[in-house]
C-alpha cells in the first residue's frame, strides 16, 4: 500500500507547474524532505484559500439567483373579479374598482384603469388655465346580465402577478391557451357600444363579481359584449353575430 507521504509527494510533483517551481526548487525538494513538507503546507494553504473563494462565489451566485427570482414574473388584470385565479404561482397585488372614460365623452384617457380601494391624495396643489381644464375618470358598469351580474352593476378588478411566468397575453376568440402556456382565466370579450366613443377590448371574467350596493344606472365606462361582423372578417372560420370569448394565458 502506498504511504501518505508518497501520495503527497506525487501530488506535489503533479502540481509543480501550477506552483511555478523552477528546476532549482525541484532539486531542493528532492534532496530536502523538510522543503518538501513546506511546499506541501503551501499547497494546502492555497487549496484552502481556493475553497473559501469558491464558497464565497457560490453564496454570491445564490444571492443573485434569489434576487432575480424575486423580481421575475408578469402582471395582468382580471376585469370583473375581486380576486386572482387559483393558479399555482399567481398572487393578488391589489384589487379595486374598474374605471375609465365616460362612454360618450370625446376626450379623457383611452385605457381602462384598476383603481385601488385606498387612494392617496396629492401633497401639493395644481392650477389650470380655466376651471374646466381637466380630464375625467368614472367608474364602470356592466351592460349585460350573466350569472349573479345584472345590468348597471359596477365592475371590480384585481391586479395579479404570476411569479412562474415572464409574460401574459389575452387571446380573443379562444378559451384555451397555446401549448406550453398556462391558462389564468377565460372570459367574455367586451368593449364600449359600437355607436359610442372607442374603448379597449377587454376580457371580463366569465364568472364575474360586482361591487356590492352598486346596482344603479350611473353610466361611466360601460362594458358591452362583442359580436363578430363578417366581411373583412372571414366567415368561416367565424360566424356572423357570434359573441366572442377570450382567455388570458401566462408563460
Amino acid at each position: 500500500m502506498l504511504s501518505s507521504s508518497f501520495v503527497a509527494y506525487f501530488l506535489l510533483l503533479s502540481a509543480w507547474s501550477s506552483l511555478g517551481l523552477d528546476r532549482t526548487d525541484r532539486l531542493l525538494i528532492n534532496s530536502d524532505p523538510q522543503a518538501l513538507q513546506v511546499q506541501i503546507n503551501n499547497l494546502i494553504q492555497k487549496l484552502g484559500k481556493t475553497n473559501q473563494e469558491v464558497s464565497y462565489l457560490k453564496s454570491q451566485l445564490s444571492s443573485q439567483h434569489h434576487q432575480i427570482s424575486s423580481c421575475a414574473g408578469s402582471t395582468f388584470t382580471v376585469w370583473g373579479k375581486q380576486s386572482c385565479p387559483k393558479v399555482n404561482g399567481t398572487e393578488l397585488v391589489y384589487n379595486g374598482f374598474t374605471s375609465g372614460s365616460q362612454y360618450n365623452e370625446k376626450g379623457n384617457g383611452v385605457n381602462t384603469l384598476c383603481l385601488p380601494h385606498d387612494p392617496e391624495n396629492l401633497l401639493t396643489s395644481i392650477s389650470v388655465s380655466t376651471g374646466n381644464d381637466y380630464a375625467h375618470l368614472y367608474g364602470a358598469e356592466y351592460q349585460f346580465n350573466i350569472g349573479r351580474i345584472q345590468i348597471d352593476d359596477n365592475v371590480p378588478c384585481a391586479v395579479c402577478q404570476t411569479k412562474r411566468a415572464s409574460s401574459t397575453i389575452m387571446i380573443p376568440g379562444k378559451r384555451s391557451c397555446p401549448i406550453h402556456w398556462q391558462k389564468q382565466y377565460t372570459g367574455i370579450l367586451t368593449a364600449n357600444w359600437y355607436d359610442y366613443q372607442e374603448s379597449e377590448y377587454l376580457c371580463i371574467d366569465e364568472d364575474p363579481d360586482y361591487v356590492e350596493g352598486s346596482r344603479r344606472n350611473e353610466n361611466g365606462r360601460l362594458f358591452y359584449p362583442v359580436k363578430t361582423v363578417c366581411g373583412s372578417l372571414p366567415c368561416p372560420p367565424y360566424e356572423n353575430g357570434n359573441l366572442l370569448t377570450c382567455v388570458v394565458c401566462s408563460k
